[in-house]
């Protein structure tokens, strides 16, 4: 099962099945941090099934959903793709799997996600804008939900780091400047449970796929989480599942920037396809890598400095 091009992104507001999208309690007057945000919020429930959710991650293109409470509307916890990449064999919540369910994989994915949530970073309607980008800088946090009150703890809107790239056709800073020179790369035999340790252990969503030190793929979280929403499962066994080799996932046409490219490309990139990030390539050989979180470090760093 190869990984077709697909489109993908922090937040999108239209559902067709499966999350709850909540309009949010905005007062009129919005806040600056709200008026960046989204205010329509894909949401799950304590006892959606993890399957569900991987389920309402590919098919809306979201990376992290707010776990929220059916009766008070409170926020109770958030539930990432790096958590189920942590249950599907990347960390200790695959105890789940190999304890709770005797390694039953087809009865675990059905498990409910409060299992594997965990506590929500969050942010409150009156806080600044600038605090958004030093958690999602300093947390690695892609999307943070944005509650009415401490107290209340309503979601009223979310904000992604989408929502806070810089914008522009020329910021004077090559690729090359701010990209991660070394990145982990992955290879076509490599299993899922492989890439998922390597994704958890250090906290990255992609890797470069190499044969013979040319870039041939790349396998991200959402390769992943189709496999659990597709159900094209091998069998009951979980040990033959996450088996699964990453030829079978990953997606072989690559968008990819070059070393001397202005960073504005990566920016104009990251918001017209919705990708988190690219490798930097020479010829076919892989340079760096070059994600939406550098891009805000780069900016954060600048306005620092200043």
């Amino acid at each position: 099962m190869k990984g077709s091009q697909r489109k993908y992104s922090d937040l999108k507001g239209h559902m067709d099945r499966g999350p709850k999208e909540m309009g949010s309690h905005i007062a009129e007057k919005s806040s600056e941090l709200l008026r960046v945000a989204s205010h329509k919020v894909i949401s799950v429930n304590p006892s959606t099934t993890i399957k569900q959710v991987a389920t309402i991650m590919d098919d809306q293109d979201v990376r992290r959903l707010p776990v929220i409470d059916a009766g008070s509307q409170k926020l109770k916890g958030i539930v990432t793709a790096m958590d189920i990449l942590d249950f599907m064999g990347g960390g200790p919540k695959y105890n789940i799997i190999d304890q709770d369910y005797e390694g039953n994989f087809l009865k675990a994915v059905n498990c409910q996600v409060s299992k594997i949530m965990r506590q929500s970073q969050y942010l409150k309607r009156d806080d600044p804008l600038e605090m958004a980008a030093k958690i999602m800088v300093d947390k690695r946090s892609s999307c943070i939900p944005i509650v009415e009150s401490e107290q209340e703890k309503i979601v009223v809107g979310i904000i992604t780091e989408h929502d806070i790239l810089p914008q522009g056709t020329d910021f004077g800073v090559t690729v090359s400047s701010i990209m991660n020179p070394k990145p982990i790369t992955a290879s076509e035999g490599m299993m899922m449970s492989d890439v998922s340790k390597v994704m958890v252990r250090n906290q990255i969503r992609r890797l470069p796929v190499i044969k013979e030190d040319s870039i041939v793929g790349m396998v991200t979280v959402f390769d992943i989480l189709r496999y659990l929403e597709e159900g094209e499962y091998k069998g009951v066994n979980a040990e033959e599942n996450l088996s699964t080799r990453v030829s079978e996932l990953m997606e072989s046409h690559v968008i990819s920037l070059d070393p001397k490219d202005d960073v504005s490309k990566a920016s104009q990139l990251i918001r017209n396809t919705g990708k988190g990030g690219f490798p930097v390539v020479k010829g076919d050989s892989v340079k760096g890598i070059l994600t939406a979180t550098d891009i805000l470090r780069w900016v954060y760093a600048t306005a620092e400095s200043r």
